[in-house]
């Protein structure tokens, strides 16, 4: 069975996509007689994508941050996944109907493409792998109120008509995409987690950074936009730090993005707030493991990774109850899920003030059971296969 795994920005991205693209094709190439490839738009579609979501967001986006990951890392991550980037719409067709079926990114500028530029029908089956929300819970921009409107109305629902199936990755995903596509089959697999590399990420690559071992030192990492919640960050480290918490934690902030000035801003002000910027995948292990707490301030998610590697090694998680983090925290045995940041606040102060301990054990078995890896690619390749075969 050859499978494509397609979406429209370059894999040097290095988002929870791109990440789970590499790591879900070179798992599913190792099946018997199966290869599984990703493509892309090459670089120039890329930037000139780009240039359009600046006018989306009233602001200039930094090109930089289109080549975060190395192409060569990329390349060995793969293993025996390859990987192409098309040029032209033309190119894009020829190249998917080189496979048995597709696994598409769910987004709006996918559906346009595979609809108009390419055609559905001219194309073999094709799955949506739903890893941006269908649905955003808080809405606060016009970006994110115009991202519901469009799609839980009739713009989504018109321009996915061509899809065979959906893949999603909780529960609160797969009611909702039931509703609105009741004649396609929505499969629900969590996203898997490579223990095995992430393992041995933390013993060969160490980041370079001196952490204050005598305070409580709190991680977040994600891209520094409105959906990660940078907006609740700066708030939670204001109220903490104004409520005698300056001596007591450290603020440890990976990332960057659209909202850079509002992270500099923060570590400029506060001597407890270390902003290391964007980080190579292969170091986050060592940042991970010299942590005491990772929080996760999120309006919207599928199933976050950075929720997953901060619990894979044990690490209790603070975040928003919403779909996706409710999907990996239990609350109370392996983090906490608030409502609100003054509870996030509260639990903050629990566990700095009082020393509340959390069971590494328990966090990282909880994790491995529920995002087996074995178990989910035998699930994803069972969906393809079905899929092929209806």
């Amino acid at each position: 069975m050859r499978i494509a795994f397609y979406t429209t920005t370059m894999l040097e991205h290095g988002g929870g996509l791109e990440k789970y693209l590499i790591e879900t094709a070179k798992n599913l190439s190792e099946f018997p007689d199966a290869q599984v490839d990703v493509i892309t738009m090459d670089n120039k579609f890329t930037e000139r994508v780009a240039n359009i979501l600046g006018f989306y967001y009233f602001k200039k986006i930094d090109k930089a941050l289109l080549y975060k990951e190395n192409l060569d890392a990329i390349t060995e991550r793969l293993g025996n996944s390859r990987y192409y980037k098309c040029a032209s719409f033309k190119q894009l067709s020829e190249k998917l109907n080189e496979y048995d079926v597709i696994y598409s990114k769910n987004e709006l500028l996918e559906a346009f493409i595979l609809k108009f530029f390419v055609g559905y029908r001219n194309l073999p089956p094709i799955i949506f792998g739903c890893h941006t929300p269908v649905f955003y819970p808080e809405t606060t921009s016009l970006q994110s109120k115009l991202h519901n409107f469009l799609y839980n109305g009739f713009v989504y629902k018109w321009l996915a008509n061509g899809v065979r199936s959906f893949h999603v990755a909780n529960d609160f995903d797969k009611r909702l995409l039931s509703g609105i596509f009741p004649k396609r089959n929505v499969f629900m697999i969590h996203n898997p987690f490579n223990f095995t590399q992430f393992n041995e990420n933390l013993e060969k690559n160490t980041y370079d950074f001196q952490f204050d071992a005598s305070k409580c030192n709190i991680l977040w990492i994600a891209r520094l936009t409105e959906q990660k919640g940078v907006s609740a960050l700066v708030n939670i480290v204001e109220k903490i730090n104004t409520k005698n918490g300056k001596d007591k934690v450290v603020f440890n902030i990976v990332g960057n993005g659209q909202m850079d000035a509002d992270v500099a801003k923060l570590a400029e002000k506060w001597d407890n707030v270390n902003w290391l910027g964007y980080v190579e995948y292969r170091y986050l292990p060592s940042i991970y493991n010299r942590n005491d707490l990772f929080i996760s301030t999120s309006k919207w998610e599928s199933l976050p990774f950075n929720i997953l590697e901060a619990q894979s090694i044990g690490l209790p998680a603070i975040a928003f109850d919403i779909p996706g983090p409710q999907d990996i925290i239990r609350d109370g045995s392996t983090g906490f899920l608030v409502k609100n940041e003054d509870e996030f606040c509260e639990r903050i102060f629990e566990i700095s003030d009082s020393g509340k301990k959390f069971d590494t054990d328990e966090i990282t078995l909880s994790i491995r059971k529920s995002f087996d890896p074995k178990d989910i690619y035998a699930q994803l390749f069972s969906m393809l296969q079905s899929v092929l075969e209806k």
